[in-house]
C-alpha cells in the first residue's frame, strides 16, 4: 500500500549535497503533456513538527541528527516536486511506500526503496554522501549511503534535467521549461572529491539578513554541498580557542598571571597580557588538558570517538617573549608579515597535550589554524602524527594561485604547505583547508577566483587536504562565477576552470556570453598580471587600472547589446555592478590624487548611491562589507580632507607624492636625529606614497620598524597671522610628526586621519622641514603597504585646539629599566 502525503505537511528546510558521471541502463519517460510528472515515492514519513529551541536542547545528539535527517528528506522531496512543477507546469505527487511492490511505475524512487530496487551506492565515505542513480525497470532509482547521499543523486538528476543555480534565490534558477520529459539510460555511481565543502557567510545578522542566509542554505543544498552542522571527525572545528580559555578560566588566570604571555610594551616594559596565554607553563597545559575530558564528558562522547578539535591561539600577536617561550622558539621572522613567526611555539605546546592525551583518547585528533603569526612549518619540533592543521592564507596575495611564481608571497607559502604535505604522507597528520572567498579588504569592485580556486584546489586535493570551510562574503555580482565554480570542483576535482566559466557564463547570460566571458578572462589576466601582492582600495587603482576599465566597459556594453532576454538583460545589469563602481572609484582618486576633496566626496556619495541602487534591485549582488569597508576605510579620510581644505581653512602646500625616505628597521632615527634640518638630503632614496603600494615599488618585504619622510616646504607670507596646521591623510599605522626640528606629536591608527598644530613652529617666508616618521605596528591592517598611505597637506586657518593627538615622543630605555615580571 502507498500514503499521498500532502502539500501542507511537506516542510521547507535547508540542508547539504553531492555529484556527477554516467553509464547505461534504460530509460524512463517522467512527464508527458497533460498530465502531472511521475509521483516521487520514498520510505517513511517526512511529516516535520516544529520544535522550539528548548525542546530542541532537551534532545540527546542521536535524536537531533534523526531529525536532521527527518528534515532533509521533506526538504529535498519538497525541491524536487517545485523544480518538476516548474518545468512541466504540473506538481508530482509525493506518496510514502511501504513494500517495494506498491510503487507505481513511472516512479522517482528515493532512499531505501531505490536501494532494494537496485540503486546500490558503490562507494563508502566517511561523511555518507556516496549515491548511485538508476533507471530501472520503469522507475528512476536514488539510493546513497544515507540521505545526504540521497540529497546529492537528488540534485545530480535535476543537473540531468538541466537545472542549475548561478546565484541563490529565485532569480538564480535555471529551470527550462518542458512538459516531455525522459530520463536515460543511466546509472551514475559518484562520491565527491573533497569529504568537506563547508562555504559559509561570515559578519553574522549585521552583515547577511537572516532571509539571506536562508537562501544560501538552500543553495548549498542544490550545490551537494556539506550539510550545516555536520563535522568531519578528523577536519578542525572552531578557531581562536585561547579566547575562551581567557575568557572561562578569567579569575584562576588572574590569580595566576604567569599563566598569561609575557609581551613587551613599547616603552620596554613587561607585561602579563590578556591576549595569549603562557603556552609553556605547566598549568597551562594542565588547564587545556582538563578541559579536552569536560568536552567529552558534556558531549557524551565515550573515549574512543573520533574528533578533531582546534586549541590554537588567538588572533594577532602578543605571544609570549618569557625566557621558556623564547626558548622554544627559533626566533624566525616572517617574510610576508615582518612578524615573528610562532609555529614552533605552538608545536611545542600541541605536542604536550597530545602526549597527555593520547592513551585516554585514541582517536583524539588537536591542532591549529596555519594561519598568521603562525603559518610556517616547525624548524625544531616535528609535529605529533594527530596534531592537525588547518590551512588558511589570510596573509597572502589575494589575486595569484599558488601555482603562479610572480606571486612571492605564494611562493613562499607553497614550500611551505609542501613540507606538511610531506608530513602527512609520513604519518598521516590531518590537513583542512579554511579559505576566503572573496577579497577580504575591498568587496565592492571587479575580483575574480576562477584560476585561483581552479589552480588551488586540484593542488590542496593532491596534497591531502580532507576538504575546505570557506568564509564567503554575500556579493553574487563580484563573486558568483567561481561562488559556483568552488562548489562544483568541491564535488569533481578534475573539472576544467576555463569550461566552467564559459559554462556558468552560457547559463547565467544567454547570448551574451562570449562578451562576459571576456571579460572574466581579462580581469584574471589583468589581477595576476599587475606584478602587486597587496588587495583593497590602496592597490586597487593600480591594479584595475584606466586601461582595463575602459576594456570592461566595453565588454558590458558588447554584453548589454547581445543579451536577448529579459531574465539575460537583468544578469547581465546584475554582473555589472563592479565595473559601474570601478569608474566611479577612478573619479574618485582622480580628485583625491589632485586634492579636490570636495569634489572627491562627491565621487564617494556616488558609490554609495551606486550600492543602494543594486542592494534595492537585488540584495544577493552586493556586499554590506564592502560598503561597511568604503565607511571605515574611506569615509573618515575624506570627510576631514574636505574639513580642512574648504570653508574656514585652505591648503597652503600638498606634500608630494614622492618623498625624500629613510628605512628605520628599529623604529630609532629619534635618537639618531633624522628629524634634525642640517641632515643631508641629496642622495636620498625617493620613494612614493600615496599613489601607489610598497609592493609595487618592490618594498613589500620591509615589514618591521619605521620608515621616514623628510619634506621641505615654503610657507608664503601673509599666513603668519593665522593657525598653521598640517593634516596626515592616513598613515600604516603610527606616525610621529617633528616640524624645523621640534617634536609636535603622534597620531595612532589604520587608516585614521590625523591632524597636528604647527603654528608655533612653521615660519613664514622661509623655508620649513616637516620629518614625518610612520612606525608599523600591526599585522594585520593589509599585505605590503607602508608608510604614508593617503594624501596630506599643509593648512591655514583657525588654529587647532589640540596640538596632536599624542604629545609624548618615544622614550629610550636605559638598560636595566625595563621592568621585570
Amino acid at each position: 500500500m502507498h500514503r499521498t502525503i500532502p502539500r501542507a505537511l511537506v516542510v521547507i528546510c535547508a540542508i547539504a549535497a553531492s555529484a556527477a558521471c554516467a553509464s547505461a541502463a534504460e530509460s524512463v519517460k517522467l512527464a508527458a503533456p497533460g498530465r502531472p510528472p511521475a509521483p516521487i515515492v520514498l520510505s517513511g514519513d517526512i511529516t516535520v513538527l516544529k520544535l522550539t529551541p528548548q525542546q530542541k536542547r532537551q534532545l540527546s545528539p542521536a535524536q537531533l541528527e534523526e531529525r536532521r535527517q527527518i528534515e532533509l528528506q521533506a526538504t529535498i522531496v519538497e525541491d524536487l516536486a517545485y523544480h518538476l512543477e516548474k518545468m512541466t507546469g504540473q506538481r508530482p505527487e509525493i506518496i510514502v511506500a511501504d513494500e517495494a511492490g506498491a510503487i507505481p511505475t513511472p516512479a522517482i524512487v528515493l532512499g531505501d526503496q531505490a536501494v532494494q530496487l537496485g540503486a546500490m551506492p558503490q562507494h563508502q565515505t566517511t561523511m555518507g554522501e556516496s549515491f548511485r542513480l538508476l533507471t530501472r525497470d520503469g522507475r528512476l532509482l536514488i539510493g546513497g549511503e544515507s540521505i545526504y547521499g540521497v540529497s546529492h543523486g537528488l540534485y545530480q538528476l535535476l543537473r540531468e534535467l538541466g537545472c542549475d543555480w548561478i546565484f541563490p534565490g529565485e532569480e538564480g534558477e535555471i529551470i527550462p521549461r518542458n512538459e516531455s520529459v525522459t530520463i536515460g539510460p543511466l546509472d551514475i555511481a559518484l562520491k565527491p572529491d573533497f569529504e568537506m565543502r563547508a562555504p559559509w557567510y561570515s559578519g553574522g545578522r549585521i552583515i547577511v539578513k537572516p532571509e539571506e542566509f536562508v537562501l544560501f542554505d538552500q543553495w548549498k543544498l542544490r550545490q551537494q554541498q556539506t550539510h550545516p552542522g555536520r563535522e568531519h571527525p578528523r577536519y578542525l572545528t572552531g578557531g581562536h580557542y585561547w579566547f575562551y580559555v581567557l575568557r572561562n578560566h578569567r579569575e584562576l588566570l588572574e590569580k595566576n598571571p604567569e599563566m598569561r604571555a609575557l609581551s613587551r610594551m613599547p616603552d620596554g616594559s613587561l607585561v602579563r597580557n590578556w591576549s595569549q596565554l603562557e603556552s609553556t607553563h605547566p598549568a597551562v597545559i594542565d588547564l587545556v588538558v582538563e578541559d579536552i575530558r569536560e568536552r567529552f564528558k558534556t558531549n557524551g562522547w565515550p573515549n574512543d570517538h573520533t574528533v578533531a578539535i582546534n586549541i590554537g591561539p588567538n588572533d594577532g600577536t602578543n605571544y609570549s617573549v618569557s625566557p621558556e617561550s623564547i626558548a622554544a622558539s627559533p626566533r624566525r621572522m616572517d617574510p610576508v608579515s615582518g612578524e615573528e613567526d610562532f609555529t614552533d611555539l605552538l608545536i611545542a605546546y600541541g605536542n604536550e597535550v597530545l602526549t597527555r592525551l593520547e592513551d585516554e583518547f585514541p582517536n583524539l585528533y588537536l591542532g591549529m589554524l596555519l594561519y598568521g603569526a603562525h603559518t610556517d612549518y616547525p624548524m625544531r619540533y616535528k609535529p605529533h602524527p594527530r596534531f592537525a592543521i588547518v590551512i588558511a592564507d589570510i596573509t597572502q596575495s589575494r589575486y595569484h594561485s599558488l601555482l603562479d611564481p610572480r606571486s612571492a608571497t605564494r611562493t613562499y607559502y607553497r614550500n611551505i604547505l609542501e613540507q606538511w604535505a610531506q608530513l602527512h604522507r609520513e604519518q598521516g597528520n590531518p590537513m583542512g583547508f579554511y579559505g576566503y572567498n572573496w577579497n577580504l579588504a575591498e568587496n565592492l569592485l571587479p575580483y575574480s577566483k576562477m584560476k585561483i580556486w581552479g589552480q588551488d584546489l586540484p593542488y590542496y586535493h593532491r596534497m591531502g587536504v580532507i576538504g575546505h570551510n570557506n568564509e564567503q562574503d554575500k556579493a553574487w555580482s563580484i563573486l558568483g562565477s567561481h561562488d559556483y565554480l568552488m562548489a562544483r570542483m568541491g564535488w569533481q576535482i578534475d573539472l576544467d576552470w576555463r569550461q566552467l566559466l564559459t559554462h556558468y557564463c552560457q547559463l547565467a547570460f544567454g547570448a551574451a556570453a562570449p562578451h562576459m566571458e571576456a571579460y572574466y578572462l581579462d580581469l584574471i589576466d589583468t589581477q595576476e598580471s599587475a606584478g602587486i601582492e597587496a588587495g583593497a582600495h590602496y592597490a586597487s587603482e593600480q591594479i584595475l587600472n584606466l586601461d582595463f576599465l575602459d576594456r570592461a566597459k566595453a565588454h558590458m556594453a558588447k554584453a548589454a547589446a547581445a543579451a536577448d532576454t529579459d531574465v539575460h538583460r537583468r544578469n547581465v545589469d546584475y554582473f555589472s555592478q563592479p565595473v559601474g563602481m570601478l569608474d566611479i572609484f577612478h573619479q574618485y582618486r582622480a580628485a583625491m590624487k589632485r586634492f579636490d576633496f570636495a569634489a572627491a566626496k562627491s565621487r564617494m556619495d556616488a558609490m554609495f548611491a551606486h550600492f543602494d541602487a543594486y542592494q534595492q534591485k537585488n540584495p544577493m549582488m552586493v556586499s554590506r562589507y564592502g560598503r561597511r569597508y568604503l565607511e571605515r576605510l574611506q569615509k573618515p579620510f575624506i570627510e576631514q580632507a574636505v574639513t580642512y581644505s574648504t570653508g574656514d581653512y585652505r591648503i597652503v602646500y600638498q606634500l608630494p607624492d614622492a618623498l625624500p625616505t629613510i628605512f628605520d628597521p628599529h623604529a630609532q632615527g629619534q635618537f639618531m636625529g633624522f628629524y634634525h634640518p642640517s641632515m643631508r638630503e641629496k642622495d636620498l632614496v625617493t620613494t612614493r606614497t600615496y599613489s601607489t603600494t610598497w609592493a609595487a615599488q618592490g618594498l613589500g618585504a620591509y615589514r618591521p620598524g619605521a620608515v621616514w619622510y623628510r619634506v621641505r616646504f615654503d610657507l608664503p607670507n601673509g599666513v603668519g597671522d593665522q593657525g598653521i596646521g598640517l593634516f596626515v591623510g592616513a598613515a600604516e599605522d603610527e606616525i610621529h610628526v617633528w616640524c624645523n626640528g621640534d617634536y609636535i606629536g603622534s597620531g595612532h591608527g589604520f587608516p585614521r586621519p590625523f591632524t597636528f598644530d604647527l603654528t608655533e613652529h612653521a615660519q613664514s617666508g622661509q623655508e620649513n622641514l616637516l620629518a614625518l616618521q610612520v612606525i608599523k605596528r600591526s599585522m594585520v591592517n593589509e599585505i605590503w603597504l607602508g608608510g604614508l598611505i593617503y594624501p596630506s597637506f599643509v593648512f591655514a586657518g583657525p588654529q587647532l585646539e589640540q596640538v596632536a593627538p599624542r604629545q609624548e615622543p618615544l622614550q629610550r630605555v636605559l638598560p636595566g629599566s625595563g621592568g621585570t615580571e
